[in-house]
């Protein structure tokens, strides 16, 4: 009896020892088995931050270069943008760092995904960065096409404005000049009771006489007006001497030239007659050319031929 008994609890005790094996093998498969699973899903959370973070670098590389056509325009704006784009490259070392990891815990798995959401955010605010310094660029180039065309307007304007000023000169320059209608030029030698008669040979010529006339002229103002006679003998030479009043004008082409007398007269808005003498280096025969200058312009031309 005492043998049957000893039978029936050594029988329990393996079946009781059996059931706890069977409870340590599930509880180990479970662990096992959770944490294969929770292995599974990092890598795979890993990969798919490694795409996602893929992605946002190479749209951080194309950023950077759009902020980068942007710099050298402004000190501060420079500043700004070296300053985010420092921070986003050391964002993007330190996700890399994470990813580059062959095995990820929990907890490096949700600090990788927290920066990449940071990592994302500061992407969109270098975005808007953008699109502001796009839109600014815009305007400023709008703007600056605006000043072109009112500065090509107003230089137009200015240019249409200078050639009417400068006709208008021109015109009044021309108005102020006398219009000789007739210059006389003679060769003269006075007899004994002073009547001057006119001579055809060199050897006997006193003097030139030079006559005209101004005419009237409204435009030009009253005053003292200076005239400049240039009589040029006949090698074409313009017959000049100093004690006699000779010296150097502005002519037409704006370099100076000789002249060979002045005449200073006061104009008073009427018909003025002026006659002139002149009796140096004129014994040579040929023909004697005289031209009267007024402002540099030529206003009247005469001529006497000696034999």
């Amino acid at each position: 009896m005492e043998t049957n008994q000893n039978g029936a609890g050594r029988k329990k005790l393996y079946i009781s020892a059996i059931i706890a094996l069977l409870l340590i093998n599930s509880v180990t498969f479970y662990f096992l088995f959770t944490e294969n699973r929770d292995k599974n899903d990092v890598s795979t959370q890993k990969i798919a931050l490694q795409e996602n973070f893929k992605s946002l670098s190479d749209t951080l590389d194309i950023r950077n270069m759009d902020l980068d056509r942007y710099k050298g325009k402004n000190a501060e704006l420079d500043k700004s943008i070296a300053e985010k784009q420092d921070m986003l490259t050391q964002e993007k070392h330190q996700i890399a760092g994470l990813l580059s990891k062959n095995k990820m815990t929990g907890a490096e798995l949700a600090k990788a995904k927290g920066l990449i959401a940071q990592y994302e955010a500061s992407i969109s605010d270098m975005q808007k960065k953008v699109d502001e310094l796009t839109t600014q660029n815009q305007q400023l180039a709008q703007a600056n096409e605006k000043l072109n065309t009112d500065l090509s307007t107003e230089k137009q304007t200015t240019s249409q404005l200078s050639q009417q000023n400068m006709g208008l000169s021109k015109k009044v320059e021309a108005g102020s000049l006398f219009q000789l209608s007739k210059l006389d030029v003679e060769a003269i030698k006075k007899r004994n009771n002073g009547k001057e008669v006119d001579v055809k040979r060199a050897k006997a010529v006193e003097s030139l006489k030079i006559s005209f006339e101004t005419g009237e002229n409204k435009v030009l103002d009253p005053g003292q007006v200076s005239l400049y006679v240039r009589i040029i003998n006949p090698k074409g030479e313009t017959i000049a001497v100093a004690d006699q009043g000779s010296g150097t004008m502005q002519c037409e082409s704006a370099t100076p030239c000789q002249y060979t007398k002045k005449a200073d007269i006061d104009w008073a808005s009427t018909n003025k007659k002026v006659v002139m003498y002149w009796s140096q280096n004129i014994k040579d025969p040929g023909t004697y050319k005289v031209e009267v200058y007024q402002s540099g312009h030529v206003i009247g031309k005469g001529a006497v031929t000696l034999s």
